[in-house]
């Protein structure tokens, strides 16, 4: 082994000498191929490499904005996110290699180097206009569904059964009442923090995206950070963590209650709007028998706020982390409206007995987890406090051997599969039920959605 990291070392070293800023892509192309060979075991599936263009990764919302960036302003903006892109998740990649791969990649003038070939990229997508065309279109991200199962399973034939699934929980949810309260609800709130309440008014950037800095985003984070009712039925309804233990397993820390956090934006009516999303976590569905199709390793819940210019509420909404139960929650004083699109699954849509300017408090219920009821009532026992903390830490998770991403390479967490992906396969969706990273929640089973879709909104409100 030690000669096998020896050769592999010398065969890397062959490219420290490449000159980013000397002979051109050509260089930068060798440059990457050899990190990405060395990082393939751990590709972290947030971002979409783009073919041609090494250095450069996307989203779906970088997708969705390079062909209305007409200035040079506007391009190089693009152009830097799609680098910055890169680099974060190129750092995500080498944290989890061997300690001598990793000291290798960590080198500062192989960073340097990587970072050169980011900063070419970024140039060339400003100064030639057909590498920047191209760059757009390798800029799309592929959606998570796959053509054969629905080809092989006659996803046609099988729709009304899955409309029939999706119409009994949309009747089950409309007849859900306020939950009376009690001791049998345990309740989070969030770690108090001053200034919530200030007023900010959100700047745009070249590209016309709401922008807030480290301060103002804090901000937005305490002051809709919600407050949570979980019923009791074991021990697998407190929040925690995921952590990676000393035999390089992994377990979950109750102990730890944490809301991971991330931000976005969505467009609605061809305007943008910055968005907030907390995630928690626990251990387990329980599975009451061991036929039971949804239960297995790990749940939780995504809970998103669409902002308005004021950093308001407008619009809530809400997924599993397998993508499913997509449901819309509307603040009192909302002015949007819904439509439901022709030839979709119908989605849950409730208005709320609260304000934007009021954090929500989110009920849900024992072992499925389930979001019951969503209002503004306050919990009149001790309530159990939560930290907030970045969703990107569970891509770098401490582990033995230095880092582990929770996800695996195709996006999904090892060991949380459900028995009922052998039911659901011809939807296209790859492993229904199992847990996901962000940017691969595929939201539909007719038809085709993804929660980070940002203009998924306005296909449904106006």
């Amino acid at each position: 082994m030690r000669v096998g990291a020896s050769l592999l070392i010398a065969l890397l070293a062959g490219c420290t000498g490449i000159t980013p800023g000397g002979s051109g892509p050509t260089d930068c192309t060798a440059l990457f191929a050899q990190l990405h060979q060395t990082t393939q075991a751990h590709q972290d599936a947030q971002y979409w490499r783009l073919e041609g263009f090494p250095g450069l990764r996307s989203d779906r919302l970088l997708a969705s904005l390079g062909a209305a960036a007409q200035t040079a302003e506007q391009r190089r903006l693009w152009a830097r996110h799609l680098a910055a892109r890169d680099a974060e998740a190129s750092q995500v990649e080498i944290d989890q290699l061997a300690p001598a791969q990793r000291r290798f990649w960590r080198d500062s003038a192989r960073q340097q180097a990587l970072g050169s070939c980011r900063t070419t990229q970024v140039r060339r997508l400003v100064e030639e206009p057909r590498a920047f065309a191209r760059a757009i279109a390798a800029a799309r991200v592929p959606d998570d569904y796959r053509a054969w199962p629905r080809l092989l399973g006659l996803n046609p034939l099988i729709k009304p059964v899955f409309r029939q699934g999706v119409a009994a929980w949309q009747r089950a949810a409309a007849r859900a009442r306020a939950p009376e309260d009690g001791p049998q609800w345990l309740s989070y709130a969030p770690l108090p923090q001053t200034g919530a309440n200030r007023a900010l008014s959100l700047s745009t950037d070249a590209l016309g995206l709401p922008q807030a800095d480290a301060d103002e985003l804090e901000t937005l984070f305490a002051r809709h950070a919600p407050h949570l009712r979980i019923a009791q039925g074991s021990r697998s309804d407190r929040i925690g963590s995921p952590y990676f233990a000393a035999d390089g397993a992994r377990r979950f820390n109750t102990q730890q209650a944490r809301l991971y956090r991330h931000s976005g934006w969505s467009q609605i009516n061809g305007r943008w709007h910055l968005q907030l999303v907390y995630q928690l976590w626990f251990d387990r569905r329980p599975k009451p028998h061991a036929l039971d199709l949804y239960g297995g390793e790990l749940d939780g819940l995504l809970w998103r706020v669409t902002l308005d210019a004021r950093g308001n509420a407008l619009l809530y909404d809400s997924i599993h982390p397998c993508g499913c139960w997509h449901s819309f929650y509307l603040p009192r004083n909302s002015p949007l409206r819904f439509r439901q699109p022709a030839n979709e699954e119908a989605r849950l849509v409730r208005r709320l007995p609260l304000d934007g300017d009021q954090a929500p408090t989110l009920w849900l219920s024992a072992d499925t987890h389930y979001l019951a009821w969503v209002d503004g009532r306050r919990s009149p026992y001790p309530a159990l406090r939560y930290q907030q903390v970045d969703l990107d830490q569970l891509r770098r998770l401490p582990h033995p051997n230095g880092r582990r991403s929770l996800y695996g390479r195709d996006g999904l967490v090892p060991g949380s599969q459900r028995l009922e992906r052998w039911l659901l396969w011809p939807s296209g969706v790859a492993s229904p039920g199992a847990m996901r990273q962000w940017g691969r929640h595929a939201i539909a089973f007719i038809g085709r959605a993804h929660f980070d879709d940002p203009h998924l909104l306005q296909r449904y409100f106006h």
